[in-house]
């Protein structure tokens, strides 16, 4: 049985929304990075603030954390390590696995980046309560863990 489009509009659309969020967040904290002149992306932050929450996380838990590949994690880690904001060591238990730590050049830049991002996204929730915004995280978990089933 095929659903009609009817009443289908992107305005409605949580995938649409969502995306649209993420991409202007994008832009904006890329663009106060740079004129920081701090050397990451939003990508890269992301990345980082796993870290910063957790150092020494395992490069594959990150990768599932951030909902990222692996191919494109180690992309990632790899331009952070030539840029001295991480280091990757072999895990104890098991020397294919990657752990992946903040270096104190890393922590420095996230101590800037994080006030950064966080002025973003304290005008980016301005007039919006605290209700609201946890309904909104909430809901946005609940599509997610759906979707990963």
């Amino acid at each position: 049985m095929k659903r009609s489009p009817t009443g289908y509009t992107l305005e409605k659309s949580l995938g649409h929304l969502a995306a649209r969020f993420s991409r202007i967040m994008q832009r904006r904290i890329n663009a106060a990075l740079s004129l920081r002149g701090l050397p990451i992306t939003s990508d890269q932050y992301s990345f980082l603030v796993q870290l910063w929450d957790q150092n020494g996380l395992p490069q594959g838990v990150l990768a599932e954390k951030t909902a990222r590949d692996k191919t494109t994690m180690a992309r990632l880690a790899a331009g952070l390590e030539s840029l001295g904001l991480i280091i990757r060591l072999p895990s104890p238990g098991d020397a294919r696995e990657r752990l992946v730590n903040l270096t104190d050049k890393g922590k420095e830049i996230m101590d800037e980046a994080t006030e950064l991002v966080r002025e973003i996204l304290d005008e980016a929730q301005k007039g919006i309560d605290e209700e609201q915004l946890n309904t909104c995280r909430q809901v946005l978990r609940r599509v997610f863990t759906n979707l990963q089933k």
